[in-house]
């Protein structure tokens, strides 16, 4: 008995100095790319983004990754997408030419489902052509098309035998790009066809009837669905907002009473504050109820980080200077400069790229010929990328820009002046007083005529 004992006590020593293997928690990504020149790959997902090394002299990638979840990514080589489905230890590699990115050879465990993709594609030029022809089309054809292609879809999506969870989410994903397009079609078909009055019939299909605005797990797996959700509480919240209240605000309250799906509302909340908060008419009550509503702790650190510098630039605080900025008449202008006039300052921060930056500027010229005289000074901050400087003098010129014309010299991601605004969109106005503290960190712009004019007459300018 004794010997029976020590023998077992010897097997279980050992088993247990045998290394244990480790768990593997991770995938390896690799491509070859024949005829590509440039570094820019990435990969995108839910809630990821990372860059890939290429190695040009190879032509080759290889990286390891950490995903948080199974599901639907892209892969950008050169603005070109590639749609990938990853799963988290399943190694996924890929050939293909860069000048025919229609053909690919993909290896690993999913290469069949990221076969589909290639097919899913495929279906879309050959049925829809493009965008804009599609949403061009008068109704009933296009509720035809849109028909013909989802039924397309689906018999393809059956017919690849691809694995049955896949295959439910794939369902779901085609159905909602479906009813997006059916969401979008008022408005795109208008802008189109340059028809401002068109409205769909009676008997369009309601592409929200039914709609479930809380399921996390579609969420997570359909940019369609994501894009459809968010589209529909913000023209929710824009029915709610009353004049002269904050959209911003309404907008946060809308996510907090129509979607209860935690993992979708953290993630509307906090992609909208990082942009919203900077635009808040009251930042206080603004982060009060992101707080409130939000249980992602990381997300409130950041917001709160942003909270806490844009309280220095709130109304009635003291304005951060800039120095040194290039003047378009000759020399370089710092806010100490333009103080100590007894003037109210109007800034405009602007890009020659920004499309509605440049719709505004008729509007301010106006503006400018209205109170030219007055105790209001209009200023112009251009936040193009280092190296644009002609380009921003040429559209001074082709557009007759006047004011006081100042070049920050990088964009508004970089310079330290529009960084302590929190500047993440353009255009922003900013309205500063003759003593140089904050009056509005979020003027109203020329085109709000009546708020701003409003303004100015408050503060007897």
């Amino acid at each position: 008995m004794k010997k029976l004992v020590l023998l077992a006590l010897i097997g279980v020593t050992i088993i247990s100095c045998k290394k244990e293997e480790p768990v593997k928690d991770y995938l390896i990504l690799s491509g070859k790319i024949e005829n590509f020149k440039k570094r820019n790959v990435s990969l995108s997902g839910f809630n990821f983004n990372k860059k890939i090394d290429f190695d040009r002299k190879t032509g080759s990638f290889v990286d390891t990754l950490k995903i948080n979840h199974d599901g639907y990514y892209t892969l950008i080589v050169d603005k070109k997408p590639i749609n990938l489905y990853l799963t988290k230890t399943d190694d996924t590699g890929l050939v293909f030419d860069f000048k025919n990115v229609d053909i690919i050879n993909f290896e690993g465990k999913n290469a069949n489902i990221n076969s589909y993709f290639l097919e899913k594609q495929k279906t879309w030029k050959d049925i829809i052509v493009n965008a804009n022809q599609f949403f061009a089309l008068e109704e009933e054809e296009f509720l035809s098309k849109t028909e013909e292609y989802k039924d397309a879809l689906t018999e393809l999506s059956i017919s690849k035998q691809l694995p049955a969870d896949f295959l439910k989410h794939e369902v779901k994903n085609i159905d909602y790009e479906c009813l997006r397009n059916l969401y979008n079609y008022e408005d795109y078909h208008a802008t189109l066809t340059r028809n401002n009055d068109f409205k769909v019939s009676e008997n369009f299909p309601n592409p929200i009837e039914n709609f479930n605005f809380s399921s996390g797990e579609d969420y997570i797996n359909s940019f369609s669905y994501r894009a459809l959700l968010e589209s529909e509480l913000k023209n929710i919240a824009r029915e709610k907002n009353k004049e002269g209240e904050d959209y911003y605000l309404t907008y946060l309250e809308t996510i907090q009473t129509e979607v209860s799906d935690t993992i979708a509302k953290n993630d509307l909340l906090y992609k909208d504050a990082q942009s919203s908060i900077t635009y808040a008419s009251d930042l206080k009550e603004f982060y009060r109820k992101f707080m409130a509503y939000s249980t992602n702790e990381a997300h409130k650190k950041e917001i709160t980080a942003d909270y806490n510098m844009l309280k220095a630039t709130a109304k009635g605080q003291p304005a951060p200077k800039f120095k040194n900025y290039i003047n378009y008449d000759g020399g370089t202008t710092s806010m100490d400069d333009l103080l100590g006039k007894g003037k109210y300052l109007y800034i405009d921060v602007w890009a020659t790229w920004c499309a509605v930056c440049k719709r505004e500027i008729p509007l301010l010229k106006r503006l400018e010929q209205v109170y030219h005289g007055k105790n209001i000074e209009f200023v112009s901050i251009n936040v193009d990328a280092k190296g644009n400087e002609e380009k921003w003098k040429e559209t001074i010129q082709d557009r007759e820009m006047t004011g006081i014309q100042l070049m920050g010299g990088d964009t508004n991601l970089k310079l330290d002046w529009t960084k302590d605004f929190l500047i993440k969109g353009l255009p922003r106005f900013i309205l500063i007083d003759p003593d140089g503290k904050i009056v509005s960190p979020n003027a109203p712009a020329p085109s709000e005529g009546e708020r701003l004019i409003n303004m100015f007459d408050e503060l007897e300018i």
